[in-house]
């Protein structure tokens, strides 16, 4: 090791370095990647608890040296804004370890969305979130998805979605808000496993037909 990077790995590689450590009788491992953390996030007009600086630390404590957080574009609003916007609204606290970030895609009929999205992938931000669910403004709708996973396959970068039926769903909540149901265990009853299977199956087929890869997340 040298420094914070992983110089060599093999046998006998002590030869002209300052400190041997003898891990006998112990594990060796890399540090944890959390691919998927949603720090201080808005939603309709709460934020999750921890930030940045709470959970970074957190993650330490049980491993994890890296996570990868959501930058989240609102419709309407230039993609490349609405990241810088949110790393300058993340960097206000300070991580204790290494982070990076996605880049969640709600509107890709703004100016310029492609020349953005490449420049992303150019410094890193090499992965793209789309929610097909929940029925609101941060849904991408099947054409919206479908170039998403065009662009994915044009910039070399992994598209990442929340497969989910938000249509079904809608029909499930109203209905169950109709008969008084409340509790929290209707949250699940009204996201039966049909209206996630159809729904990753639909992202499933529309990535085969743009040519690109896709990561179901959270199934």
């Amino acid at each position: 090791v040298d420094g914070e990077h992983v110089a060599a790995v093999g046998v006998g590689l002590d030869r002209g370095v300052d400190r041997v450590i003898d891990a006998a009788g112990a594990y060796v491992i890399p540090g944890l990647v959390d691919p998927h953390t949603h720090f201080d996030s808005p939603y309709e007009g709460v934020n999750t608890r921890d930030d940045l600086e709470s959970g970074s630390i957190a993650a330490a404590f049980g491993g994890t040296t890296s996570v990868i957080d959501f930058a989240l574009q609102l419709p309407g609003q230039p993609i490349l804004e609405a990241f810088r916007e949110w790393r300058a609204r993340v960097e206000l606290t300070s991580s204790v370890i290494d982070y990076g970030f996605h880049i969640t895609l709600t509107d890709l009929d703004v100016a310029n969305a492609e020349a953005d999205l490449s420049r992303l992938v150019a410094e890193g931000v090499t992965s793209f979130k789309f929610y097909m669910a929940p029925d609101g403004p941060i849904r991408a709708d099947d054409q919206t998805l479908f170039r998403g996973l065009q662009l994915a396959a044009d910039l070399g970068a992994m598209a990442l979605v929340h497969a989910e039926n938000a249509d079904v769903i809608a029909v499930l909540q109203r209905q169950a808000l109709e008969q008084g149901h409340t509790a929290p265990i209707w949250h699940a009853r009204t996201r039966p496993v049909e209206a996630e299977g159809e729904a990753a199956n639909r992202a499933i087929q529309l990535a085969h037909a743009a040519g690109a890869p896709v990561y179901i997340v959270h199934i």
